[in-house]
């Protein structure tokens, strides 16, 4: 099929694509719609899909963050002219039309150099509710999701297959692509994009204790509806065609309805305990 010619093709490259960008090397990154001067720090090739973590130069610590390597260009002659053209064409944009939205301004300004493909993610309202509540539970309360989880993202993943073979009678190698992929994507992510500061400790033991075993057999709902939040942003720097793009968000959605339609089942406050006196010492509380 012409998804797995695109998006299966490209997850699968991942695996044997060694780290374009090395620790310490200054580079271009886009932030927005603009390139801007940087520095990789750190670099993650544990997973299927490198990520880098980048200081932009004379930016607060604060901005630093985990990002793919779609976002990032080779310092050279010829991007620092792309950042100048960028630069020039931004002005342009913002004098031809004041009025125009700085989203409107920002989206037509990048698509010049990084023709990326939206993808939408639509997260149902009551899963938005429990991601607030898994926050405030979480930072405000200081509880913990308990782990391993009863139902762990592998688990749940395997059920929303079965569901969606034997009831709604779709079976196609596309969706298990996307499922393969969700898990990739949440084993390479959790560690730098998916926890609160204050479960770091809590994931610390958590793959200490469990070695060799994937992370997606030890968290659950929580944390895979967070990595929901996030992944569109990954996605969209990919280089998927229209056709790719709208079957990978087929399968994201369908999934979403699945677990909305079972939260029930998922989602429940039991799911958290309060941390203990030496966790909140261990976390800086």
């Amino acid at each position: 099929t012409s998804f797995k010619l695109s998006y299966y093709n490209e997850y699968k490259s991942y695996l044997s694509m060694a780290s374009k960008f090395a620790e310490g090397e200054k580079v271009l990154c886009f932030h927005g719609p603009l390139l801007y001067e940087a520095r990789c720090h750190k670099v993650n090739s544990e997973g299927e899909v490198d990520l880098y973590l980048i200081h932009y130069n004379g930016w607060s610590q604060k901005w630093d963050e985990w990002i793919p390597e779609t976002r990032i260009l080779k310092y050279n002659e010829a991007n620092v002219k792309k950042q100048s053209e960028l630069i020039k064409h931004h002005k342009k944009q913002q004098n031809r039309s004041k009025k125009k939205s700085k989203t409107v301004e920002s989206h037509e300004t990048e698509d010049v150099y990084h023709s990326k493909v939206s993808i939408r993610i639509e997260i149902p309202e009551q899963l938005k509710h429990a991601l607030l509540d898994d926050w405030d539970l979480i930072t405000q309360q200081k509880h913990l999701v308990i782990l391993p989880s009863k139902l762990t993202i592998t688990q749940i993943l395997e059920e929303y297959r079965k569901y969606n073979t034997t009831v709604e009678k779709r079976s196609d190698d596309s969706r298990d692509h996307v499922l393969e992929g969700i898990l990739g994507y949440f084993s390479r992510l959790l560690g730098m994009q998916l926890l609160y500061k204050f479960e770091r400790p809590q994931y610390a033991d958590i793959v200490e204790e469990n070695k060799g075993k994937s992370v997606c057999d030890l968290y659950g709902i929580e944390h895979l509806l967070r990595l929901f939040t996030r992944i569109g942003e990954f996605l969209a720097f990919t280089e998927l065609d229209i056709n790719a793009v709208n079957v990978l968000q087929s399968h994201l959605n369908s999934l979403l309805h699945f677990i909305d339609k079972h939260r029930e089942r998922y989602i429940s406050t039991s799911n958290y305990v309060i941390a203990t006196p030496d966790y909140l010492r261990r976390a800086g509380v």
